[in-house]
């Protein structure tokens, strides 16, 4: 029998893998995410919160290589190399003023849980970032929850735009993991424990062949979560091979 949850109830997706291409030059007419996403609802008795995957591959010989990254984020995001291994500011909830600090902090703990599962930190990438704050900043405005645009607009043709797939003879790796949660449920500490509780969310995190990730936060739920506060989160991995 199906349960009814109450009006404020979330969901969580997991993933469903499915084959793709091991080769052949990748294009934005024929980029398809290679996954299903079933959406399993879960009562909330004070706030919502969702996540959703993507992950994509274009094959090439020769190495990964790490893109150019942000030195004004470098020291950010090591913070979970402190002795006391804790993540700053993982128990906040996204401010207009605070934004950059959350951003930190997502990039903290999934750098220590790749850490803990003996995969190398991610390191910020710029154009990551934009592709990844200009799609949660079209979300939170947009009033939708997905990883294509109103426009049609996909995770790897926002890459491209903002210049981190730049040419189709290069081979690459990228995923994007989003999510949004309403009060509590929007800190870093949060939205990152729910992506590593499902399969999809977890194999993005955990992929040790990514080296750049970038990660766009917005405070504007409102329209997601019926006027409560909170934050919505994209963060894009990836990593370029040739």
């Amino acid at each position: 029998m199906a349960r009814r949850f109450p009006a404020l109830a979330g969901a969580i997706c997991t993933v469903l893998l499915l084959s793709i291409p091991a080769a052949g030059a990748a294009s934005s007419s024929t980029a398809k995410t290679s996954h299903g996403t079933v959406c399993i609802a879960r009562a909330a008795a004070d706030a919502g919160h969702a996540t959703k995957s993507f992950h994509h591959v274009h094959c090439a010989r020769g190495k990964a290589r790490r893109g150019s990254g942000d030195s004004s984020h470098k020291s950010r995001e090591l913070f979970f190399t402190a002795h006391d291994g804790v993540c700053r500011d993982a128990n906040l909830s996204p401010t207009v003023k605070n934004v950059s600090l959350v951003r930190a902090a997502t990039l903290c703990l999934v750098n220590r849980e790749r850490a803990r599962h003996g995969e190398p930190a991610l390191h910020w990438n710029e154009q990551l970032i934009r592709a990844a704050q200009a799609h949660t900043e079209s979300m939170a405005f947009g009033n939708y929850f997905e990883h294509i645009g109103p426009g049609g607009e996909t995770p790897l043709m926002r890459m491209r735009r903002t210049g981190y797939i730049y040419s189709s003879r290069i081979g690459y790796e990228v995923g994007e993991n989003i999510a949004w949660g309403s009060l509590w449920l929007g800190t870093p500490r949060a939205v990152v424990a729910a992506w590593m509780a499902s399969p999809g969310h977890r194999a993005n995190i955990l992929d040790g062949r990514y080296r750049d990730t970038g990660i766009g936060v917005s405070p504007h739920v409102a329209g997601l979560a019926h006027g409560q506060s909170g934050g919505i989160y994209t963060q894009d991995f990836g990593v370029r091979i040739g």
